[in-house]
């Protein structure tokens, strides 16, 4: 079944017009027409019932609303954008993802980073399942790379929930993904190992690259999150290097263990970094967590 050609570019006129409630009602109306047509197709999968011009097109609105002054032209923009990924051929799909990437990883839009957050959170856990493995190889180097390298806690943490979304759905079946486990896992206990108070003993003299040698409380919290998704995707030799690892940093933990209470001693004469008590805590929640996933894989071993 077709769509009538003139009403969706009536609509994508509409979404251009400088009253925000046109706006919104253009993009709603816009929403439900793609509903109505998004069952059979789109996503590389089925017929489509749009020219690749008409994808285009309102791909690019879709995107641009995005970003829109008004919130709920934001907010409906995002429910488009779900309907959109199920709708339109996965050349577009890829298009959209790397373009909502852009926006996530630019440290100039912070004022939208939410929303571009939200949009490839929506994209990852609505887009088709065939398309699951090009979208994986597009976004999850990027991610990493993201959480490596920016100084930009904003964007860390953007990455890290959109990399938990991306393991949730994919993490098990895309080979772009398993790849990346080793990876993953190493990024996450570097992230973990940082004390939240040595930036204060760097004295800020590090490089952009190192994203400073310290982790907040809040992105410790969310790798924890981001580890135990990843904990049920492993291979066995790469959880239980991760079970070892996260033992470990909790053993030499201060007031820890005897080489956490002997070290809490050894660091109130010394100049090395102090961990502190919610660096434990962290370490031992984020065990919890793990447990909590796969704790029947580890009884096992």
């Amino acid at each position: 079944m077709s769509v009538p050609q003139v009403s969706i570019t009536a609509l994508l006129k509409k979404t251009e017009h400088y009253d925000k409630d046109e706006r919104y009602m253009a993009t709603s109306d816009l929403c439900e027409v793609l509903k109505r047509h998004s069952g059979g197709s789109g996503g590389g999968g089925g017929d489509a019932f749009l020219d690749s011009n008409t994808e285009r097109q309102i791909c690019t609105a879709v995107l641009r609303l995005l970003h829109d002054k008004s919130n709920d032209v934001q907010a409906i923009a995002v429910k488009t954008l779900g309907v959109l990924l199920t709708t339109v051929q996965q050349e577009q799909v890829l298009e959209i993802a790397d373009s909502l990437a852009d926006q996530v990883l630019d440290a100039l839009k912070s004022e939208l980073r939410d929303v571009y957050t939200i949009g490839l959170r929506t994209l990852v856990k609505t887009i088709p399942s065939s398309a699951g493995n090009e979208v994986a190889h597009r976004l999850v180097g990027r991610l990493l790379d993201g959480i490596r390298t920016s100084d930009n806690e904003e964007i860390v943490l953007c990455c890290l929930d959109v990399l938990t979304d991306l393991l949730g759905r994919f993490g098990g079946t895309s080979v772009a993904v398993t790849r990346q486990h080793e990876a993953i896992l190493q990024m996450c206990l570097t992230q973990l190992s940082r004390s939240s108070t040595s930036s204060a003993t760097a004295g800020g003299g590090g490089s952009g690259n190192d994203a400073a040698a310290t982790t907040s409380p809040v992105v410790r919290k969310r790798t924890g999150n981001t580890l135990a998704g990843l904990s049920v995707v492993l291979s066995d030799p790469l959880l239980m290097r991760m079970v070892v690892s996260l033992l470990r940093l909790i053993e030499r933990s201060v007031g820890v263990g005897k080489e956490g209470r002997r070290r809490s001693v050894e660091m109130d004469s010394s100049a090395e970094p102090k961990t502190t008590v919610d660096d434990t805590r962290a370490l031992i929640r984020t065990m919890c967590s793990v447990a909590g996933a796969v704790g029947h894989r580890l009884g096992q071993e």
